[in-house]
């Protein structure tokens, strides 16, 4: 295979398309310093994958592209092709010509070509394993690094002599066979995981799965039954609601006339009620009446009987007159006997009118008296009773006191005789038990000193045991809290990559988008916007809040690759997507002025996101009008700053939109997707060190596990020996308690023995005591109770005797009023008389005429007198007469109420039948309407029950035509069904296709695990193979490469020692390799004390030796000479001229032995600042040219 053609266009200061042509031999690339040479040599590197800025001679990868000079413009890209002559198929299943090439583009976008395809980077690494070629082969040494080839680390040189060996693509293989165990491995214990799990379901599920399955059986014959049943209730129904409607209009009609009848009756009623209230009235007033008639007839009377003694008296006074007036002549002489006569009649009047109205006033007061305390005799009564019943209740337990005094000294004084033979027979147990307990402490004494020596010993051990425990403790608590911690995050890392591997949280249509990108069935594809971009913890929620449903936004190229996506998801109708395209995405900025002297400020959203350059447009335009802030209250301040013409997040996700409208609540913090990728980093990073932690404390906890153990065996043997001494002590300690126990009980009772003794005396003084004064009590509450019943006796005879003095005093106060009144007309009349007399002693000459004059004006009187009486007489009767009629009508009045009443009796009987007839009436229209009703609400019930649990009408339920020819078997069985589905209990109806899915799933892990072990079987395998076929090659092609590495050593120092060694050739794959050199003339020393000239020297005898044994299609040197003097340059040259038969070399050089030996010269200038133009000249035109040509 050799390399045709070399093209670049934009790479370094190459801009304008330039190709290099190269034949068999050699090439020479030459020009001053910084003409651009290296960059041919970096461009070959670069499309053969190199990703390392720093071997590019650059800081980013952008740096490959031209920059631009003061007069050219920067290129956008920059692209490098190679073309391979391979007509000897060095490159397998490849063309006779291939092209291999690399455009990187300012976005960031890289592509990679093989003959034409976009491939992956790894495609070309492939390609060009064990051949030599690739960014890090043997075949190109860089500008400064021959050097280096022996100056690395014994470790770090395997990579040569792998390549060299051709075992390379081994080892790769290897390597990926042995990732895919791991991956394997990996899956074989999550699919187990898994599968565990699903065991624990599969069961339960079956049986789930059956009881729905059963379930639903039942509830489909459920379903016809319940809906036939209804179905029929309702029509059954409708016609009871028909004939319950008609039951209720008679029930009503019957109802009003009873109401009708009632009203009538309760009217009469109130009739007859109101004229008894009236007849009654009258009644009253008719009898209030004739007793005022009886109580005037009586004063009538008292008037006669007072007419009828003035007249008695005026007749007297008149015989007396007429007496006086015959006596005239013999009574002058007694005129003054009279007269003291009359006087002393007066007087005796008058004293005996004060009697009376004292006899009158004493009768009425004794009256009133009377009147008063017959009131008081029941209270009186009942008091005494009460008080006779409180006084014998008093008596009788004063007796029983008595009783129990007398009954207690007798017991007292016989318990005495008891209590001395007690106390003696104590003193003597007491004495052995004490005797007893004095030699009990002396053994105890002796096992507790024992007892004490024991546990100082093992206070020691326990304490050192403790120490050792606690410590092993703690260890352990770390360890198992490590572990934890560890488990924890790295099931957290896993759950969360599975989660970022299938983009959970993306819509159906952007993983239907990925997906077909991954496939390249869509091409321009980036990806979600959430992951192509990284944002610190501290602000991703506030970030993602800000972005909300733009996180998901899948970036494209252009808009023809987002038209092709939008296509896609149309006609496979997986859903819709927002494309946002980089070339037509414009960035938007923040104008507002000062916005970082405001408190709380954070930053502009888009300047807290990381992302690729490609990208910063699309990040501006979503995010360069977003402000983030610390809390709301400085959200609201900024806001109500600048008018709310931008919109602002806090760090927590609260938002205000533009125009003031606000958003917030809780936001679980680390729950989005942009924040996933970042917590999966986070988790990896704390499980690595949680591993390193893990395993120190391991290696702590089995120390101090040990040190326990044996601390541990100390204190079981102290344990033991002071079991025993516990064990003696316990028994002695048990006997010694017997030993006090009977002693004390000794003691105790002794002393309560004395003690009774020693009471029992005053205890009989008391209830001697006692029985006296009780007995003194008795005879006290018995005379109180003598007396009270005396008292009762009296009061009990008075009651009686009350009402009949009552009686007497009243018509004695009557006899002493009527008497008042005589005497007083006697006084009147006795003053007369002696005023008479008195005149007629005066003017006895008139006597006679006057007495005469006075006896006819008293006759006169008397005439009046007498038809006062009479008038007086007839007035009373006419009054009498008048109450007599007012009894008549009374009676009258009292039959037509009794007439009334009766009536009235009898309509409260009708009007009572009515009522219960009406109340029954009214019962029974309650009833039929609380039947309507309850039929009506079950005919609701059932119309909604169709309806709510199986969404059909009625007439919909109908037309199923659902036939039910025994109801009471169709109610029956329905009963059965429901106690069946009843005793299945909870259901899971979706158990049945959870069961179907998990057991199908489950084979379905069954048939993967068993894929996954014989994968894994199949992997070892591989290894076992591809380590025994890289150890034979690789020891063959060191063998062969030490040989030539002797000879070429030789060849270049001129004599000297050279070799290659395995410090471990039982592990040839890796084990490290040393370089053992000794120069002619020099002892064996350091390779890091050797010139620079020796170590490239040596460099290139290794790199010789390599390509002899597996010669390098084409090698690439740039000044590898460069430290070499004339001499070995010429070596050198001439070296390579050896090797062109199966090597096509290409060097880069300023040495003019390397040109000399060149077939082909291509000069480098840089005419153009910054712009590296090509000059190819060949060595054996110019030689003609300059006539050096033999």
């Amino acid at each position: 295979m050799v390399l045709k053609t070399l093209e670049m266009q934009g790479f370094k200061s190459f801009p304008d398309r330039t190709q290099l042509n190269f034949g068999e031999g050699i090439t020479a690339v030459v020009g001053p310093n910084g003409s651009g040479k290296s960059n041919i040599s970096d461009a070959v590197r670069w499309v053969l994958g190199e990703t390392s800025t720093k071997s590019l001679r650059g800081s980013k990868m952008e740096d490959v592209i031209f920059g631009g000079t003061s007069s050219r413009k920067a290129l956008g890209f920059a692209q490098v092709q190679l073309t391979l002559d391979n007509s000897d198929h060095t490159l397998k299943d490849k063309g006779d010509v291939v092209t291999v090439a690399r455009r990187y583009y300012r976005s960031g976008e890289s592509e990679y070509k093989i003959d034409g395809e976009n491939v992956r980077r790894r495609d070309i690494h492939e390609l060009f394993m064990d051949t030599g070629l690739g960014s890090d082969g043997y075949s190109m040494v860089g500008q400064g690094k021959i050097d280096s080839i022996i100056s690395q680390k014994n470790e770090d040189r395997r990579e040569l002599f792998e390549e060299a060996a051709g075992i390379s693509l081994f080892r790769h293989k290897r390597t990926d066979a042995t990732r895919r165990l791991d991956q394997a491995q990996e899956n074989l214990v999550r699919l187990l995981d898994i599968l565990g799990e699903l065991e624990n379901r599969v069961g339960p599920l079956k049986k789930q799965s059956e009881k729905a399955a059963q379930f639903l059986e039942l509830s489909e014959e459920k379903k016809t039954l319940e809906i036939g049943v209804w179905v029929n209730k309702i029509n059954r129904f409708t016609n009871e609601l028909r004939e319950q409607e008609h039951k209720i209009d008679a029930a009503n009609a019957s109802y009003e006339v009873c109401e009708k009848e009632l009203k009538n009756i309760e009217t009469e009623i109130e009739e007859i009620l109101d004229k008894t209230a009236s007849i009654n009235t009258e009644i009253e007033q008719i009898r209030i009446g004739s007793k005022a008639y009886e109580e005037e007839a009586l004063r009538r009377d008292a008037d006669a009987s007072v007419l009828e003694t003035t007249l008695k008296h005026n007749d007297e006074t008149i015989d007396r007159l007429k007496n006086d007036i015959g006596a005239a002549d013999d009574a002058n002489t007694s005129i003054d006997e009279q007269i003291e006569e009359k006087k002393q009649f007066i007087i005796d009047n008058e004293s005996l009118i004060e009697e009376k109205k004292a006899e009158l006033e004493q009768a009425t007061n004794e009256m009133q008296d009377l009147i008063s305390s017959n009131e008081e005799f029941s209270k009186l009564t009942v008091e005494l009773n009460q008080r006779i019943t409180a006084l014998t209740l008093e008596l009788s337990d004063c007796k029983v006191q008595c009783s129990k005094a007398v009954s207690s000294i007798e017991e007292i004084r016989s318990r005495q005789n008891v209590v001395d033979d007690a106390i003696a027979d104590c003193s003597r147990e007491l004495e052995i038990a004490e005797n007893q307990k004095a030699e009990s402490d002396e053994n105890i004494k002796f096992l507790q000193e024992r007892i004490d020596e024991n546990n100082n010993s093992l206070s020691g051990f326990r304490l050192k045991l403790e120490n050792k425990k606690n410590k092993a403790d703690k260890i352990k608590a770390d360890l198992e809290k490590a572990n934890l911690e560890l488990s924890q995050k790295q099931s957290k890392a896993r759950m969360l990559s599975d989660l970022e591997k299938n983009m959970e949280g993306f819509s159906g249509a952007v993983k239907a988008v990925m997906k077909q990108a991954q496939s390249k069935a869509l091409s321009g594809i980036h990806g979600p916007l959430s992951q192509l971009i990284t944002v610190d913890n501290a602000y991703s929620v506030a970030v993602e809040v800000a972005l909300g449903a733009a996180m998901q936004n899948i970036v494209t190229t252009n808009e023809a690759d987002a038209k092709r996506a939008i296509y896609y998801l149309k006609n496979n109708r997986v859903g819709r997507a927002t494309f946002l395209p980089i070339s037509n995405i414009k960035p938007r900025t923040l104008d507002e002025k000062n916005l970082d002297d405001n408190l709380g400020f954070v930053a502009v959203a888009s300047d807290l996101v990381e992302c690729k350059n490609e990208y910063k447009n699309i990040i501006s335009n979503l995010l360069g009008r977003v402000v983030i802030v610390e809390d709301m209250d400085c959200a609201i301040g900024i806001a109500k700053r600048y008018g709310n013409r931008f919109k602002l997040v806090t760090i927590d996700g609260q938002v205000i939109n533009p125009g003031g409208s606000m958003t917030g609540g809780s936001q679980s913090k680390g729950a989005g997707i942009l924040s996933r990728g970042n917590m999966i980093d986070e988790l990896n990073a704390q499980a690595k060190e949680l591993e390193s932690k893990v395993e120190g404390l391991k290696a702590e906890f089995k120390t101090a596990l040990e040190d326990a153990n044996y601390a541990g065996a100390k204190l079981q043997g102290a344990e033991v020996d002071l079991q025993q001494a516990k064990e003696e002590l316990i028994r002695a300690q048990g006997e010694h308690k017997l030993i006090c126990e009977k002693l004390d009980a000794a003691r105790s009772q002794k002393n309560a023995l004395e003690s009774e003794k020693n009471s029992a005396q005053e205890r009989i003084s008391f209830f001697e005591k006692q029985n006296a004064d009780g007995e003194k009590q008795v005879q006290t509450v018995q005379k109180q109770i003598e007396s009270a019943e005396d008292e009762l006796a009296k009061t009990t005879g008075n009651a009686q005797e009350i009402l009949k003095k009552r009686d007497e005093y009243r018509q004695k106060n009557e006899q002493i009023n009527l008497e008042l009144v005589t005497l007083a007309k006697d006084t009147q009349t006795a003053k007369i008389s002696i005023e008479e007399l008195e005149m007629r002693k005066s003017t006895q000459s008139d006597r006679v005429k006057s007495i005469e004059e006075e006896i006819s004006i008293i006759e006169e009187r008397n005439k009046q007198l007498l038809s006062q009486i009479h008038e007086v007489k007839a007035q009373a009767d006419a009054l009498r007469q008048k109450a007599k009629e007012s009894d008549d009508n009374i009676s009258s009045q009292i039959e037509e109420r009794n007439g009334l009443e009766k009536r009235s009796g009898e309509l409260r009987l009708l009007e009572r039948n009515k009522g219960q007839e009406r109340e029954k009436l009214s019962g029974e229209l309650v009833r039929l309407d609380e039947r309507k009703i309850a039929m009506r609400k079950e005919y609701d019930e059932l119309n909604d029950m169709l309806f709510e649990q199986y969404e059909l009408t009625k007439r919909e339920a109908e037309a199923l035509n659902i036939q039910i020819e025994n109801m009471a078997d169709a109610k029956k069985r329905l009963h059965e069904i429901k106690v069946a589905i009843k005793r299945l209990g909870s259901i899971n109806v979706g158990a049945i296709e959870e069961y179907k899915e998990v057991s199908e799933r489950y084979e379905f892990l069954k048939e993967q695990i068993d894929d996954v072990e014989k994968s894994k079987s199949e992997l070892m395998k591989i290894i076992e193979d591809l380590t025994a076929s890289m150890s034979e090659k690789f020891l063959d092609k060191f063998n062969k490469i030490n040989e030539e590495f002797k000879v070429s050593f030789a060849d270049f120092f001129g004599g000297g020692k050279g070799e290659i060694v395995l410090e471990n050739p039982d592990n040839c794959l890796e084990s490290p390799i040393e370089i053992k050199i000794q120069p002619p003339g020099k002892s064996v020393q350091n390779i890091n004390l050797f010139s620079g000239g020796e170590k490239s020297l040596a460099a290139m005898a290794l790199l010789f030796s390599v390509l002899k044994v597996q010669p390098a299609p084409f090698c690439i040197y740039d000044e590898v000479e460069a430290a070499l003097d004339d001499v070995n340059v010429e070596r050198f040259a001439k070296y390579m001229r050896k090797m062109t038969d199966r090597t096509q070399f290409i060097s880069i050089t300023h040495r003019r032995g390397t040109m000399e030996e060149a077939d082909v010269l291509y000069g480098v200038t840089m005419q153009e600042k910054g712009v590296s133009k090509l000059i190819e000249l060949q060595t054996a035109e110019l030689a003609a040219q300059m006539g050096l040509e033999d």
